[in-house]
C-alpha cells in the first residue's frame, strides 16, 4: 500500500487525527488516487485554513495528486492574511474585505458592522446557503463549525478558536490585518446597511424632543432607515473600539465594555 508523510504546522495539528503520527509527521496510507485537498480534509483540516502546501519542498495547489513517498507540509493561515492578493491555492482573490458569519458567532457580526465591515448574518441561513453566499458574494466565511469550512465551494474562511465575541473580533482583526481598514460607525449594526448623512429637517418628525434640542448632525441607514446621531453612546463605542485595537496584538485579556 502506498504511503505519504504529512506534517501539519502550528494550530492545524490540533485539528487532525494523530493516530498514525510518527516523529517525522503523520504517516498516511492510501490505495487509490486522491487530491491533496481531499486527504488533508479527511484527516481533519479544512482547506480554507491552509495558506501553503509543499510536496518534497515544492509548492503545489489543492489539486495535486498524492504519490507514494511524498513528504507534505501543510502550513496554516498566518497573519496578516491578504485575501485581496491571488495565491497558488486561491488564484481568484476577493475584491474587497467582506464577511458572512455563521449563526454560532452571530454577536461577532454586530461587532464587525460596528467597525464598518460589510457583514452578512442571518440566523435562518443553513450551511449550504452560507457556503453559497461566501462563494457568490466573494465573502470570508467566519464560523466555529469545521464541517462548514470543508464545503468545496468555500475558498476564503476561518475557524474561530475563541468563544468570547470580543476575543473573536481580535482574532479577525489580527488575522486579516484590519487595523488600517476600520471605518467605525459607518454601517447599521442591526441590518448592515450603509449610514449616509441626512439633514435634520428630513428626520425632524421622528426625533425625540431632547434630541431635537441638542443635536444637529444625523445619519440614516439606507436600508432600514434607522436614524443615528453622536450621543453619549458614541463615546462609549469609540472607547470600546480603542480598547479592542490596543488588545489586538496582545495575549488574551478581558475587554471592558
Amino acid at each position: 500500500m502506498a504511503a505519504a508523510t504529512l506534517i501539519f504546522q502550528d494550530d492545524l495539528r490540533d485539528l487532525v487525527r494523530q493516530d498514525h503520527e510518527t516523529g517525522a509527521g503523520l504517516l498516511y496510507h492510501f490505495d487509490r488516487k486522491a487530491s491533496i485537498k481531499d486527504v488533508i480534509e479527511a484527516l481533519g483540516a479544512p482547506h480554507p485554513l491552509v495558506e501553503e502546501l509543499t510536496v518534497n519542498g515544492r509548492a503545489v495547489g489543492f489539486d495535486y495528486i498524492l504519490r507514494h513517498g511524498d513528504n507534505v507540509e501543510v502550513r496554516p493561515l498566518t497573519p496578516p492574511v491578504n485575501p485581496l492578493v491571488p495565491t497558488l491555492l486561491r488564484p481568484e482573490p476577493l475584491d474587497r474585505i467582506a464577511f458572512v458569519v455563521d449563526v454560532n458567532v452571530g454577536k461577532l457580526a454586530l461587532l464587525l458592522r460596528m467597525l464598518g465591515f460589510d457583514t452578512i448574518y442571518d440566523n435562518d441561513k443553513r450551511d449550504a446557503q452560507l457556503a453559497e453566499i461566501s462563494r457568490s458574494g466573494k465573502r470570508i466565511l467566519l464560523t466555529r463549525d469545521i464541517s462548514l469550512l470543508k464545503r468545496k465551494i468555500v475558498m476564503h474562511g476561518y475557524l474561530l478558536r475563541e468563544n468570547d465575541p470580543d476575543r473573536q473580533l481580535i482574532e479577525v482583526i489580527r488575522l486579516y490585518g484590519l487595523r488600517g481598514r476600520i471605518k467605525p460607525l459607518t454601517r447599521c449594526m442591526p441590518c448592515n446597511g450603509r449610514l449616509v448623512p441626512v439633514s435634520k429637517e428630513e428626520v425632524l418628525a421622528r426625533l425625540e424632543p431632547l434630541t431635537k434640542k441638542y443635536y444637529d448632525s444625523f445619519h440614516i441607514c439606507e436600508i432600514c432607515r434607522k436614524i443615528y446621531w453622536a450621543g453619549s453612546h458614541q463615546e462609549k463605542i469609540m472607547a470600546y473600539i480603542e480598547a479592542i485595537l490596543a488588545e489586538a496584538g496582545r495575549p488574551s485579556t478581558h475587554i471592558a465594555r
